[in-house]
């Protein structure tokens, strides 16, 4: 298979399903206001309301949402990616990856141009999230070093995840015939589960939520590339036939 197999693969998943791609762009539409919100707080009095006083007792809001943003961020980037693994299944189910076994390609060498495809789609919606929240936040006049944080905890956060996540529905969808579609609920629920830290900690326990994601962020990492390094032991050969 070509180095470019990857983009191709990209391509023809954009082809067959773009509900996935509309819901991941609105999501991370919504995660740039919410995470822009920070901005709007700190133009607003707050007298009476205990929102932004975290030195007594209330919730500092104006930190908290662009964290909490960067959560939605990576589940934007797992949805948006979802249709590779739907490609996967349909490809399996269709011989197409039979057909690259007889080209005398292994398990890792599947696995990785389908897992260069979700990669490349995650970092299209993640390249835009970044740039539009920048861009909004010098309008709105957020916090330059938060503005940095929050880009670089997406990136950080979300590629392993999706990675994580694309490699377990591989292996899993391997493990039986089923129609397109049929398992990508577990790769999102593996998704949605692997950054929900990322959803608490910034409202639980603030001091330490950016601390929290980037350790989050190495752990995912590593059992990512554990994963790849095992992609060919985890499936045998005649389980990509369809």
């Amino acid at each position: 298979m070509s180095s470019g197999q990857g983009v191709i693969i990209a391509k023809r998943s954009i082809s067959l399903s773009k509900t996935f791609l509309i819901v991941g762009i609105l999501l991370a539409l919504l995660s740039v206001l919410i995470s822009n919100l920070s901005g709007l707080i700190g133009q607003i009095s707050t007298t009476g309301i205990p929102i932004n006083a975290p030195g007594k007792g209330g919730l500092d809001l104006a930190t908290a949402l662009p964290l909490i943003s960067v959560a939605i961020q990576v589940f934007a980037a797992i949805i948006f990616s979802t249709p590779v693994l739907l490609l996967y299944v349909y490809d399996k189910n269709n011989g197409v990856l039979e057909y690259f076994l007889s080209l005398g390609m292994n398990q890792e060498d599947i696995y990785r141009q389908y897992l260069k495809a979700a990669i490349i789609l995650s970092s299209a919606l993640i390249g835009l999230e970044v740039v539009i929240n920048v861009v909004a936040g010098l309008i709105n006049h957020t916090n330059g070093l938060l503005l940095l944080e929050v880009s670089g905890l997406v990136v950080a956060l979300a590629l392993p995840v999706v990675s994580f996540g694309t490699l377990v529905m591989i292996s899993f969808s391997s493990l039986q015939k089923q129609r397109v579609g049929a398992n990508q609920p577990l790769g999102m629920a593996i998704g949605i589960f692997m950054v929900m830290p990322a959803y608490i900690i910034p409202l639980a326990l603030p001091s330490i939520a950016l601390l929290a994601d980037l350790l989050l962020a190495v752990v995912v990492a590593a059992l990512s590339l554990l994963m790849y390094l095992s992609s060919s032991r985890l499936i045998k050969r005649e389980k990509l036939l369809p």
